[in-house]
């Protein structure tokens, strides 16, 4: 799409599938003005479980369309996706690392609180992140402008990296982003939503310093709290998602390590983090019961807190209709799947009301 000066909402790192990103709702650069990259999508083909291949869009197959929103692997297998595209000739982006202090990660998280509750900003994307390896602690920021139009940075005070550059998306994933944030071999990752706290971020960053601490000895590991805002336009153009429920931002909580003899105790420390800034988040009264589902756990509950019982009860019956047998949960084990509970009861309650009319 390059040469044509479009793009449409995708992701923001290079080594991101297509698939798993708008099955999973999608981040884009975009969705400041676009909402969730699933909201760009038109059209889906599907393969179901009767091994039928079916359109699913607004006119055709519409309860499995909206379903497709937030399917994961419930419904069936994707195999095109039409898109809606959008003119981008150049877009502006700057990644900055500091070290870690105090007063630095309060100046950065204060100027991202006041723009994160603007309205006005509706090109404009910021996401921060507060790492630890090898016994260091830093502070990432990441800024980018889809009108192509350098902004302020967060902070004066001067980075240990930068790079900045106007381009089109593609180009700016592969010089800024893609060079800034690489991916290790091995991962975890927990992730909650809460209102915007300044404070909050910032005791979270170092009691999770304390617990990492008894790690710092091992090879090739680095931790990060990243913060992704759900602004005001955001939320706005995801007024007919079933994910509208994500309210205020997200917190990604991601472990990176190489060594399959540090699997067990990353895994758990991961996990132990995530609960931790669960826990103080809903102590403090600004948790949210949304799980953006491309950076849960596979211990968290994506849909139970994510959705609507209205919307929960409405999956269900796509869920029967298109694979009543359920084949999809028997035979495809990756994702998150609806609560088979709520399913079976549904079943159950009409097997009981067949039997009353007899």
């Amino acid at each position: 799409m390059e040469p044509y000066n479009i793009s449409t909402a995708g992701g923001r790192i290079s080594g991101v599938g297509v698939g798993g990103f708008l099955l999973g709702g999608g981040i884009a650069f975009a969705s400041v003005d676009k909402g969730f990259g699933a909201n760009s999508v038109i059209n889906y083909e599907v393969v179901l479980s009767n091994d039928t291949i079916v359109n699913a869009n607004e006119e055709e197959n519409e309860d499995l369309f909206r379903a497709m929103k937030l399917p994961s692997t419930n419904y069936g297998i994707v195999t095109r996706f039409d898109m809606r595209t959008y003119q981008s000739s150049e877009i502006w982006a700057a990644v900055n690392i500091y070290p870690f202090t105090p007063t630095l990660a309060s100046e950065i998280y204060a100027q991202s609180e006041k723009w994160g509750h603007k309205n006005t900003r509706k090109a404009n994307m910021v996401s921060i992140g507060m790492m630890r390896n090898k016994g260091m602690s830093a502070a990432l920021t990441v800024q980018v402008n889809e009108n192509g139009i350098a902004q302020d940075l967060l902070t004066l005070i001067v980075p240990i990296m930068h790079l900045e550059t106007v381009g089109s998306a593609y180009r700016v994933v592969r010089e800024v982003v893609d060079t800034a944030i690489t991916a290790t071999t091995r991962t975890r990752w927990h992730t909650i939503t809460t209102k915007i706290d300044t404070e909050y971020f910032i005791d979270i960053f170092e009691k999770c310093e304390d617990i990492m601490k008894r790690h710092d000895n091992r090879e090739n590991i680095l931790w990060s709290i990243a913060v992704q805002h759900f602004q005001k336009s955001f939320i706005n153009a995801t007024k007919e998602s079933p994910i509208f429920n994500a309210l205020g931002l997200d917190i990604h909580i991601r472990m990176e390590w190489e060594t399959p003899d540090d699997d067990a105790a990353l895994e758990e420390a991961a996990y132990e983090l995530g609960t931790l800034a669960e826990a103080e988040a809903r102590k403090r009264g600004i948790l949210n019961d949304f799980i953006y589902l491309n950076y849960a756990d596979g211990k968290q509950r994506v849909y139970e807190r994510s959705i609507t019982p209205d919307d929960m009860n409405k999956r269900i019956e796509v869920k029967k209709a298109y694979d009543p047998a359920g084949m999809f949960d028997i035979l495809w084990r990756g994702g998150y799947k609806l609560p088979v509970g709520s399913y079976n009861k549904i079943r159950a309650d009409e097997e009981n009301s067949a039997h009353d009319e007899l």
